[in-house]
């Protein structure tokens, strides 16, 4: 708890006491199945049985959060970002979707917007968690890029891929993100298919409340069908044996080819942070999990702890890889460094004190386990709190930014 208070410390120093110079949308983006507001009953996404969303709200942060396909690609989830932020009819491009086979407009994802004026005069600032953060950092490579042609050469008629919308974003936050891929990701493929990995959550999630948002595949789940039905079904869908998945992007390989596209904007601020829960076993090398992870991370973390995988080209991860969060390995949380043109810059706020654009701005790693970092599996009060503190303090900061 040192390091927390260390963290949060620092963060008060930089922020100052008051709020500052911009009030601009802050946009959480969910992870690897992930849900929206009263999607799995009681329980939110953001906050487990708290709720971060609300709490921010009630601090006086203007926040929405997206509600994307749990299971779907990086560049899916992007797109779906934007028309739920924006509004309009999804449009998933069509070069993009004739390669995979997709319904490029699915009409079930028409969305009014949450927050319409978005433009480059009224940019957002988007936070990431985990897989989210791939998400966002999609996005601004969508809204960057030049456009995309259709099948005739042209400009793409979606108003995200036919033409360069830059500065539409202020800042991106990534948190326990796999900003270069997650060993566990190649490690559970290699023990079971991905699709067979999808199985066990029929027994685990709410078959009143939640859906794999998988229109654009064809897969909507059947009014009379049972969530096991369901997952059975859709884990025979061709696509999972494309590079337009999760399972894919979120691979060391797939997450590398991610970073050869994903470049930093020198425009924007990015900011990250890290979760540790795993220490050094001094008598085998391997990591161990912390005694104050939570037991469905406890295997998990086991197995990153003394796992190495395939980068390609022959070499395989090493030993720094094996520090983790129960899901994730905490060396890829930082920055990307794995793409063809190197690491990306970085400086650490706890050293420095100063935040700069087109770097990533590192705000510290915190002593959590990858799901009670955003609150889940949380009963002590003073841990809920010191959640909430974090992604104030966050907020904070990010209102502060010229």
């Amino acid at each position: 708890m040192k390091l927390l208070k260390s963290i949060l410390i620092i963060y008060l120093i930089i922020i100052g006491s008051a709020y500052g110079n911009n009030n601009h949308p802050i946009i959480l983006i969910h992870g690897f199945l992930g849900w929206g507001k009263s999607e799995v009953g009681d329980v939110n996404y953001w906050g487990g049985q708290s709720d971060i969303e609300q709490y921010l709200i009630d601090k006086g942060f203007n926040v929405y959060s997206v509600s994307l396909g749990p299971v779907s690609s990086t560049y899916d989830c992007a797109i779906e970002t934007f028309y739920q932020i924006k509004g309009g009819q999804v449009n998933y491009g069509d070069q993009h979707s004739k390669k995979y086979n997709l319904v490029q407009k699915p009409k079930e994802k028409y969305y009014p917007g949450l927050y319409p004026e978005w433009d480059e005069n009224h940019p957002v600032h988007l936070i990431g968690y985990s897989f989210g953060g791939l998400t966002a950092r999609m996005l601004i490579h969508l809204l960057n890029s030049t456009f995309e042609t259709n099948a005739n050469g042209k400009p793409d008629e979606s108003e995200l891929l036919g033409t360069s919308l830059k500065n539409w974003v202020k800042s991106i936050t990534t948190m326990s993100t796999p900003n270069n891929g997650a060993t566990l990701s190649d490690i559970v493929v290699d023990i079971l298919p991905f699709t067979d990995n999808l199985l066990p959550l029929a027994n685990i999630l709410s078959t009143s409340y939640y859906d794999f948002d998988l229109e654009h595949w064809n897969l909507s789940k059947n009014e009379n069908e049972t969530l096991q039905e369901y997952v059975s079904r859709l884990t025979k869908h061709p696509a999972w044996n494309t590079k337009n998945s999760i399972a894919w992007d979120s691979s060391i390989q797939g997450a590398k080819e991610l970073n050869d596209i994903l470049l930093i904007d020198p425009d924007i601020y990015y900011f990250s942070s890290s979760t540790v829960a795993s220490f050094l076993d001094t008598s085998s090398g391997h990591h161990k999990p912390s005694e104050y992870i939570h037991t469905m991370s406890y295997p998990w973390s086991w197995l990153i702890g003394r796992s190495k995988v395939d980068m390609g080209n022959g070499r395989q991860t090493d030993e720094t890889w094996y520090r983790n969060d129960g899901t994730v390995n905490t060396i890829s949380m930082k920055r990307p460094f794995t793409g063809k043109n190197g690491p990306e810059p970085v400086i650490e706020l706890s050293k420095h004190g100063f935040i700069k654009p087109g770097i990533w701005n590192f705000i510290g790693e915190f002593e959590y386990d990858h799901k009670t970092f955003i609150g889940h599996f949380l009963s002590d009060e003073n841990k809920i709190k010191e959640i909430m503190k974090i992604f104030e303090d966050h907020a904070r900061l990010l209102y502060k930014l010229p």
